[in-house]
């Protein structure tokens, strides 16, 4: 897969994490300005927490698999969106 398009899918992946992280904090505000406990909320609340669980996990996953040199295939640096070139082999990764 070309390191662009990795690029691109393991960003939207970053921003489906912040949306999720952020939406299942809703529940929570919620419950607070209520004032009583609501199992609806604590439920919808549990259940983004496990999906953004799994989606960072397959984040990882998915970086530790495509995050690669297409030359030498070694493991990029995570902090990658301006690298040009691979540290390893010296590569220009828009090859």
């Amino acid at each position: 897969m070309k390191p662009e398009k990795v690029r691109r899918i393991h960003n939207v992946i970053g921003l489906v994490l912040l949306g999720i992280t952020i939406l299942s904090f809703i529940p929570l505000v919620l419950e607070i300005f209520i004032g009583s406990y609501v199992p609806f909320l604590n439920l919808i609340r549990r259940i983004m927490i496990y999906v953004g669980g799994i989606l960072a996990i397959g984040d990882l996953v998915y970086a530790f698999i495509f995050l690669r040199c297409p030359h030498c295939k070694r493991l990029l640096n995570f902090k990658w969106s301006s690298q040009g070139i691979c540290h390893k082999c010296g590569a220009r990764l828009e090859d």
